[in-house]
């Protein structure tokens, strides 16, 4: 009988203690953690595309990390209400030595899942007993008319929304190191014109200096000249300084710490016409991962309101235990003697609540009012997504239209300076009109990139706002 009742208190150690491997509820157990492929970092110099931007940033950056661990507690969550309809099992073991005595409490365990309780002797006449006893308590919760499985509806409506919630990061890191990319072209092609407006006024020094020397210039014409020469090399700089910005800004939207330098792929810039609005509205209602994720939260708060109404009908639980006690009994005359008893019960409980203080209706108002809270939340959202999209399109029709009227500034600027080299060679204008049309051909030229670049950004914006961009990835 000894070794009866050691091998219950082995049983009862391995189904309590947790490492020993078993699973209480016999649900595979989640990863502990996301498995990402990390994206190499590239060396100082290397060729970045736009799209191995884009798949280092998805595969790297911490906002995504963050959502992912959001979506495996969702999970988590979800298989924790939905243990709630297998049975649990609790193996236990008690000891107690004296005028104590060890009491099985089936009908409270349906309550509070525990097996056995004490009852102190006190003032009883009772002779000193030393008790061992352990066994193991089967709970089952028969029907508590939909409470839980509303709850796991709602934990499963929470998990979408937070699938959802990847995606809505995922458009977004998209938009991010797209407009990064574009930015850092954008800086590039500003250098390159600095460079080129410097080279030209270096030209026109030298003509200038030339002519002074065999006394057919003044000195002042030289010295403005100089003066213009040093002003485009402090943009130059700027420009430079601002391109490094750039890929610093670049690094820091790929979520990644890497060079301050790549080089960049060339992307075609050609202005083509866009959907109607209402078209580009119609896809953002339907494939803004935002709005689908408030949608499952709507799901999840009807199904709230349904389980805190099933409250009122009560629940159904059966409870079964079985168990061996040992005790030893000492005498008066100091004469102990021992004895095993084996214990078994099965029952049932039944709850039906007739007065709660109100908190049940308290509960129900709760839940209502968090799912109108939600309704508004969601409608908002959608206006907010409509108005993205509206703004997103008018700015797009805005830069195709700017890039024409900026490459006809251009135009115009390219022939005024010839114009004013010429005059300014013939001895027909003074040298300010040739460093003036220059400057107009300088910020002419650095409006059409920054048009360019701006009219390529929106296209981006316009394809987030729709809820379309983050598909291809």
């Amino acid at each position: 009988m000894q070794k009866l009742i050691t091998g219950i208190f082995i049983m009862a150690l391995i189904v309590a203690c947790p490492h020993f491997g078993f699973a209480q509820s016999g649900e595979p157990s989640l990863p502990a953690e996301p498995t990402v492929p990390r994206a190499a970092v590239k060396p100082a110099g290397s060729l970045l595309t736009l799209d191995e931007a884009i798949r280092t940033g998805l595969a790297t950056h911490p906002l995504i990390e963050r959502s992912r661990y959001s979506s495996l507690v969702a999970k988590a969550l979800t298989r924790q209400t939905q243990g709630e309809r297998y049975p649990w099992l609790e193996a236990s073991i008690a000891g107690s030595s004296g005028s104590m005595r060890i009491v099985t409490t089936d009908g409270k365990a349906v309550h509070d899942r525990g097996g056995h309780g004490f009852d102190p002797g006190g003032a009883l006449a009772k002779h000193n007993q030393n008790m061992l006893s352990g066994g193991f308590m089967l709970n089952q919760l028969i029907s508590d008319f939909g409470y839980t499985a509303h709850r796991i509806l709602a934990t499963e409506a929470n998990e979408a929304a937070s699938e959802k919630e990847i995606l809505t990061n995922k458009a977004f890191v998209i938009l991010y190191v797209q407009k990064a990319y574009l930015n850092c072209l954008l800086q590039k092609s500003l250098v390159t014109i600095a460079a080129e407006t410097v080279k030209q006024r270096q030209a026109v020094r030298d003509q200038v200096q030339a002519l002074y020397k065999q006394q057919l210039k003044s000195k002042v014409d030289l010295d403005l000249l100089l003066v213009e020469v040093s002003n485009a090399e402090l943009s130059l700089i700027k420009a430079q300084n601002d391109l490094r910005q750039s890929f610093a800004a670049l690094n820091n939207a790929m979520g990644i710490e890497g060079p301050d330098r790549y080089e960049l792929e060339q992307i075609l810039i050609r202005v083509t016409p866009s959907q109607a609005v209402e078209t580009l509205v119609a896809s953002g209602l339907s494939d803004r991962p935002e709005l689908l994720g408030n949608r499952d939260r709507l799901v999840a708060s009807e199904e709230l309101l349904q389980a805190v109404k099933a409250l009122n009908f009560g629940s159904l639980s059966a409870v079964g235990s079985i168990g061996i006690t040992k005790y030893g009994d000492v005498h008066d005359s100091g004469i102990p003697s021992d004895g095993v008893a084996p214990f078994w019960g099965y029952g049932a409980t039944m709850k039906l609540p007739i007065f709660t203080g109100f908190r049940i209706q308290n509960q129900i108002k709760e839940a209502s009012h968090r799912k109108g809270e939600t309704e508004e939340e969601l409608q908002n959202l959608a206006n907010e997504i409509i108005l993205q999209i509206v703004r997103a399109y008018l700015t797009r029709i805005t830069n195709a239209e700017q890039i024409a009227l900026e490459q006809e500034r251009v135009n115009f600027s390219k022939e005024a300076l010839l114009l004013a080299q010429e005059r300014y060679r013939l001895g027909l204008s003074p040298i300010v009109e040739v460093v003036r049309a220059t400057a107009v051909l300088f910020e002419s030229e650095s409006r059409l990139a920054e048009a360019r670049y701006i009219y390529k950004t929106s296209e981006s914006v316009v394809a987030y706002a729709t809820g379309q961009e983050y598909k291809r990835f």
